[in-house]
């Protein structure tokens, strides 16, 4: 992760802005269609598409802190988050990561936006104490695979092949590798290490096949552009993909949607959570024009910390953020190219991290979220998107519910259901949801710091209260 962030479309950005502005000049609701509450919604299932176990994970990167992984508290909060994967180290310090002693010599650099501003950021050295051994503890503690995010930029091949050997002696599984972060920003060492998209693809086109000599199983990863905001970014896919699309299993997304509320005011509830959907159009429009044989891994996502700075969610971390969250997560998880996802992150400001970096840590209501539906998800083999009709809809027509079923390696089935909308719905299920089901609804007013579960059976049909995550299991 950088300091730049991914903007939404001009044209998405203007509907939640027009609306956002309408609300505040005339007092009317931003609701397109009046609150139902008690509505009653059929439910049906749709398509279905078959994924590889593991999916949901996260960002083990620093938080301006080393965290003690020795420490139990430490231990048992990244087992609870029940992680598929974990990115190691994560984010933009792999770009400068030694990983014999778990630590960043990061020079000062220069990034340029689209509008010519220049933002300088200073440089950092510092040990974390990342190391493999740490990796090797989390791993064994949480089940969880690494996904290693390769130093590109300052190391040299072979001494990354040098820590995937000892990563294998060690008993970490070889499996996902991400070739560097980010080097599509305008970013002045990026610029300096790959001057073009061509060399970075170059660069990519070498190593690749190395490291698939040594780890003949390896998926590998090449760093994709969501955005194409800049001149960089603009070519940067298409030029990644003629020199080096042969040479990779998949490419790499960063979605850090940036929802514009008004200057004096915040986006109220409806048009921030209908963003969830909106946003994700213009990163699918992208997932939709790369080759077939690419599979997608979101190696980093959230709700862009701008949007935190200007109170959307209000006041630091609230539930507004995690409801968020899983309603980006919905979106992922119905996309069949998409094959890993990754938080970001996992320890840091409780503003974005799923647990705040305190001793011991204490977990966010974006935590809650991820974590509910990261436990729906282990072991997943199946994934059907729920049809879901006369639900009640929000800003730009998004549906309030949105669904999946889920089955896995041992031969259960989950809902996860996510319910943004202020009013509570009824799922006339039709048979979908077994009377006696485990329910489990995860929830709290909006602008809460703290989320609660409530468990419960399912009977003939099943309520979703307004503003919820709902997972059901048999």
């Amino acid at each position: 992760m950088t300091t730049s962030y991914r903007h939404l479309s001009l044209a998405v950005c203007t509907v939640l802005l027009s609306a956002a502005l309408l609300t505040a000049c005339s007092g009317a609701s931003t609701t397109s269609t009046p609150a139902i509450h008690g509505a009653t919604l059929d439910v049906s299932e749709g398509a279905s598409h078959s994924v590889v176990a593991p999916f949901n994970g996260t960002n083990l990167d620093y938080s301006g802190m080393a965290e003690p992984y020795d420490k139990t508290s430490v231990s048992n909060a990244v087992t609870s988050l029940a992680p598929g994967t974990i990115r190691y180290p994560g984010g933009a310090i792999s770009n400068y990561w030694y990983w014999q002693t778990g630590s960043v010599n990061q020079p000062p650099s220069t990034t340029t936006a689209v509008t010519g501003k220049t933002k300088t950021t200073p440089g950092r050295q510092r040990t974390y104490g990342f190391t493999l051994s740490t990796l090797k503890q989390l791993a064994s503690a949480t089940g969880a695979v690494p996904i290693f995010d390769l130093n590109v930029m300052t190391s040299t091949l072979e001494d990354q092949l040098q820590m995937l050997r000892t990563a294998a002696k060690l008993g970490l599984p070889v499996r996902y590798v991400e070739l560097g972060n980010e080097f599509y920003l305008s970013n002045s060492n990026y610029v300096h290490a790959f001057p073009t998209a061509a060399s970075y693809a170059d660069m990519v086109a070498s190593w690749a096949p190395a490291i698939r000599d040594a780890f003949p199983n390896v998926q590998i990863a090449a760093v994709a552009s969501a955005s194409t905001t800049t001149p960089r970014e603009q070519g940067w896919n298409s030029t990644l993909l003629s020199i080096a699309g042969n040479d990779i299993n998949a490419v790499t997304l960063h979605d850090y949607p940036w929802i514009h509320g008004s200057a004096k005011r915040p986006l109220l509830p409806e048009a921030l959570l209908a963003g969830a959907s909106i946003e994700w159009q213009p990163v699918e429009h992208v997932i939709n024009s790369l080759p077939s044989h690419l599979s997608v891994w979101l190696t980093e996502y959230n709700l862009s910390i701008g949007d935190l700075a200007l109170g959307s969610p209000a006041l630091g971390t609230t539930w507004e953020h995690g409801l968020y969250v899983a309603g980006l997560d919905m979106q992922e998880l119905t996309s069949p190219r998409v094959v890993l996802t990754d938080y970001w992150d996992l320890f840091g400001s409780t503003e974005d991290a799923q647990f705040s970096k305190t001793i011991p840590p204490v977990i966010t209501p974006a935590g809650s979220a991820s974590k509910l539906i990261n436990q729906a998800m282990k072991g997943a083999t199946d994934i059907t998107v729920l049809s879901i009709a006369h639900d009640p809809t929000m800003e730009g027509s998004v549906q309030s519910v949105s669904g999946i079923k889920v089955a896995n390696a041992s031969g259960d089935d989950r809902l996860i259901l996510v319910n943004l909308g202020s009013s509570s719905v009824t799922l006339a299920s039709d048979g979908l949801i077994p009377t006696g089901a485990s329910v489990k609804h995860l929830g709290g007013p909006l602008l809460s710091k703290a989320v609660n579960v409530k468990s419960s059976h399912a009977t003939s049909d099943l309520k979703l209260p307004s503003y919820s995550v709902t997972v059901v299991s048999w």
